[in-house]
């Protein structure tokens, strides 16, 4: 019996473009999981950064409303927007910690004094990620977001 000469892919031929297909699939579903972490990662810090901004204008419209009435200091400001005081030891400062009014966020405020005007006070607000902060003086981790910035909060300067 004669065979036909017809034309085919060989089990090779499949097995090889088989192959080839897959690495380049393998490829681009990688591009798109790690393009999908990055895209939560970077929603988790914008809305970090939201959470710090909108932190810092309370902080800094309660501080107006109580320079008008000679009240300002930051033990008195802050306490109002449900702020819990934490004193230090190591490094030796006070924060105010609020981790019941954002959910899976720690926000940390700190306070300095400015050194180049003595009634100014340089307030710093961090956002941490509730599950990785154990102690709140000392967090082990990178603030997700961090804002400074100086305001008048009258001549009590707490350390």
């Amino acid at each position: 019996m004669q065979w036909n000469n017809e034309k085919g892919f060989s089990l090779v031929e499949v097995v090889a473009a088989f192959v080839l297909i897959s690495i380049i699939l393998i490829s681009f579903f990688t591009l798109f999981f790690k393009g999908r972490e990055t895209t939560v990662e970077s929603k988790k810090t914008v809305d970090a950064t939201y959470t710090a901004q909108q932190e810092m204008e309370s902080i800094y419209a309660t501080a107006q409303q109580e320079n008008k009435t000679g009240s300002a200091s930051m033990k008195n400001i802050l306490p109002k927007l449900q702020y819990e005081i934490t004193s230090c030891t190591n490094p030796p400062k006070t924060i105010y910690t609020n981790d019941t009014k954002y959910k899976n966020e720690v926000v940390v405020v700190e306070v300095f004094e400015n050194k180049k005007i003595g009634t100014l006070r340089n307030v710093m607000v961090s956002v941490y990620d509730q599950r990785k902060v154990t102690d709140s003086c000392q967090p082990k981790v990178n603030p997700k977001a961090q804002m400074e910035n100086i305001m008048r909060a009258g001549d009590e300067y707490e350390k």
